[in-house]
């Protein structure tokens, strides 16, 4: 077996959770594919598999120890390497699943590579886990591709508030940020690689703080913008209270910026964000979209919303439906609370029972879509900027909207201005102008 695993060199990933996850995992597969390594298919047989574990809620937690039996089953002498938030806060409970060789934890993960390289897992798991940085100067760069065309950069790591549904604050450790400098040189290489778009991630970018300046996001902006050649950039999610006005001019004055802005709202009802002990309230919505809409129109507002959260009363219910229905969203995405032990919401009164929390979670859902839709459908006529991906006939515009193209014969990774001629309930089509 030892034989097998030093001649069969393939690795397989399989990531939960965040897309800080999705890029930490997509950076790893590059440093394996980098190393000689071919990366799999995680149900394909491989050498190594790699599961980089969420643990928002118990769901989370069991996905993960189901994938770890699948991956022991699929190839009883590979090894198994365990990461992500779940291994960092319960170590012990992954490490005596059965069929886990190592245990890494999130400070750990950028060593994976070299981990199972060098230290074979003869006495039984080897949990390596520590205690989680406590500085503000994030160690290391993260950048990986999401497709042929799009990239990720993170750019900060963490998060320093306390809301009574959530764990990442334990899993992740105090919100710290890469130096400027550190990200223009990263972002420069993601632009030599080919990439027109490069999301910016983190666990809270909107806490961006450069170590080395004391810069904010709004002030990081204005640099990277300056690094000169033909990209875009696209913010992940903020918390409505970071949308400042600082930001959102440094958005509005840039082509490069794409006017798109996603919030994590998570209710929008008073109570219930006191009781999430979220920052902003319902007031703070309406006056953050005013100001978006006033400052960057057409701009794109997506929203993250928990549905059946305690003491979700159904009046309460009702009234975050009529806010998500006046607020002038593009669209949200909707998850459905599920208790997580060692967080105070999972002790709070009055449960709503879980047939009740999904028929809510439908009912956001169908709200959702028919706002997409009449964003959509408001861009009839207009004209947006559209990068081909990979199948030549499908880009996505600056609104991360995918975009049917009436021609096949452009480059992947063009961009190219597109005039939208039709908007139906699962597609959007358009014409391309250049």
């Amino acid at each position: 077996m030892q034989n097998q695993w030093q001649t069969d060199r393939k690795v397989a990933f399989y990531t939960l959770g965040c897309k800080t996850n999705q890029l930490e995992s997509s950076a790893l597969a590059d440093e394996f594919r980098g190393q000689g390594w071919d990366v799999v298919a995680f149900s394909d047989p491989a050498a190594l598999y790699v599961i980089n574990t969420c643990t928002v809620t118990e769901d989370g937690d069991r996905e993960s120890r189901r994938m770890i039996r699948k991956a022991r089953r699929q190839n009883p002498w590979a090894r198994v390497a365990v990461t992500g938030c779940y291994a960092q806060v319960a170590p012990e409970a992954v490490a005596a699943v059965e069929g886990v060789n190592y245990v890494i934890g999130n400070n750990f993960k950028q060593d994976i590579y070299k981990i199972v390289q060098t230290v074979p897992p003869d006495n039984g798991p080897l949990v390596k886990v520590s205690e989680l940085d406590k500085s503000r100067v994030m160690a290391g760069a993260s950048t990986g591709a999401i497709n042929r065309t799009r990239a990720s950069l993170k750019i900060q790591d963490g998060c320093d508030f306390k809301c009574t549904y959530c764990i990442i604050w334990v899993a992740r450790g105090p919100s710290r940020s890469l130096p400027v400098s550190v990200l223009k040189a990263q972002l420069a290489d993601l632009i030599e690689q080919g990439h027109h778009e490069i999301v910016l991630t983190g666990i809270n970018i909107g806490q961006y703080q450069d170590p080395e300046s004391g810069g904010d996001l709004a002030s990081l902006l204005k640099e990277l913008i300056s690094v000169g050649k033909m990209f875009r950039l696209r913010l992940s999610s903020l918390d409505p209270a970071e949308v400042t006005p600082e930001l959102l001019a440094v958005m509005a004055d840039s082509e490069k910026i794409c006017p798109y802005l996603h919030l994590s709202l998570q209710s929008a009802q008073d109570a219930v964000l006191k009781r999430m002990a979220r920052r902003h309230r319902v007031s703070d919505l309406y006056d953050v979209c005013e100001a978006i809409e006033t400052g960057m129109p057409g701009c794109a507002i997506g929203a993250d919303i928990i549905a059946g959260f305690p003491e979700e009363s159904h009046e309460r219910f009702e009234s975050t439906y009529r806010v998500l229905s006046e607020l002038p969203l593009s669209y949200f995405h909707t998850f459905t609370y599920s208790r997580r032990d060692d967080t105070p919401a999972a002790d709070f009164p009055d449960q709503v029972p879980e047939a009740e929390k999904k028929a809510r979670t439908r009912a956001l859902i169908a709200l959702s879509g028919k706002k997409h839709f009449n964003y959509r459908k408001a861009q009839l006529g207009q004209t947006v900027n559209v990068i081909v991906e990979d199948k030549h006939t499908h880009g996505m515009s600056e609104h991360l909207i995918p975009v049917h193209l009436d021609r096949m014969d452009l480059p992947k990774n063009t961009l190219v201005p597109v005039e939208i001629t039709e908007v139906t309930g699962t597609e959007t089509r358009g014409r391309v102008l250049a």
